[in-house]
């Protein structure tokens, strides 16, 4: 037995070398992986470490060894054999898409995961393991990471989305508004950037939190009138981008933002005291522009900056808000 254990540390080390070199992303599964699989070589010859190993299984839900037979159609978990069906309808997976990732993914040689997703995509499993084609049988571990999924998923909107307001932030700004702009059905999109008039005074008149109260209402009402072709952001302070896709003439251009934000500025907004309220006026200035133009981000953001300043300065004539934009 201890010749057995020595020769299987040597293939233990030289699988976890392999697992850093080729696959640096998911280390941590990998030595996972080959410490349950050495526990459980040892366990199949002690009895007592064997009752003790599936007790830490059990009480582990997130980890389970695997052996999945496709030929058979059977699986053999911590505590039982059971159908493929069973095992796939107790974690909601689909069976045939299980077996097309592990057939397409692993291999006998080097341990190797794929990702699996419940049908309401509510739960996310990966399993790390050996895949032998010549028998069909999958052996390794599954691991729950849903947690982790979510943990992820916040921490992403944390970095794209605005605190305060909940708007898309500056963070990757060029990207969102190329992907955005690229499933316009036409070939032009339009970008505004837009001000509240007055904001330094709504601040030193109404106090920093009714000044967050404004901003929220403000960012509230962008998306409440806006649709999939609108794309709200928040830049910093009181400034903001408007992003819509799907625009022809110049003239489309300035009715949509003229409307957008009339919606926007209909109704005044309640400060934190409940008896008072504030009517919250925007200036914009706008750009019309090829969706092939959208890498170009600074220079269209700068634009609609100038157009904005030169509507504060009343130098725009009516309906005239919105220029076409020239590299």
């Amino acid at each position: 037995m201890a010749i057995e254990i020595i020769n299987f540390n040597r293939e233990l080390l030289q699988l976890q070398r392999q697992s850093l070199d080729s696959h640096p992303t998911t280390n941590y599964f990998y030595i996972v992986f080959c410490i349950i699989v050495f526990l459980y070589t040892i366990q199949k010859r002690d009895k007592k470490s064997s009752s003790r190993l599936m007790e830490i299984l059990s009480s582990t839900q997130s980890i389970s060894i695997l052996e999945i037979n496709f030929i058979n159609r059977i699986v053999r978990t911590n505590n039982a054999d059971i159908s493929l069906e069973q095992f796939c309808q107790s974690y909601l997976i689909d069976s045939i898409t299980l077996q097309n990732n592990i057939i397409s993914s692993m291999n006998q040689f080097s341990p190797s995961d794929v990702q699996i997703k419940s049908k309401s995509c509510s739960s996310y499993y990966r399993l790390t393991g050996k895949y032998d084609a010549s028998t069909s049988v999958f052996q390794g571990i599954m691991i729950d990471n849903t947690q982790e999924k979510q943990q992820l998923k916040k921490l992403k909107n944390t970095l794209t989305h605005d605190t305060l307001t909940g708007l898309q932030n500056r963070y990757h700004l060029n990207n969102k508004i190329q992907k955005f702009c690229a499933k316009s059905s036409s070939e032009q999109c339009s970008i505004y950037f837009i001000d509240l008039n007055k904001f330094k005074q709504i601040n030193d008149t109404h106090g920093h939190d009714n000044g967050d109260v404004v901003l929220r209402s403000v960012a509230d009402r962008f998306q409440q009138f806006a649709d999939e072709s609108v794309l709200p952001v928040r830049l910093s302070g009181d400034e903001f981008l408007i992003v819509k896709r799907n625009v022809e003439p110049n003239t489309q251009a300035d009715q949509f933002i003229s409307s957008y934000l009339s919606s926007v500025q209909c109704d005044a907004v309640q400060l934190n005291d409940s008896t008072t309220s504030i009517k919250v006026t925007l200036s914009f200035g706008g750009v019309v522009f090829n969706k092939s133009q959208s890498t170009q981000t600074d220079k269209l953001i700068k634009c609609a900056d100038e157009r904005m300043y030169q509507m504060k300065k009343n130098l725009l004539p009516n309906g005239n808000t919105t220029v076409t934009f020239t590299a």
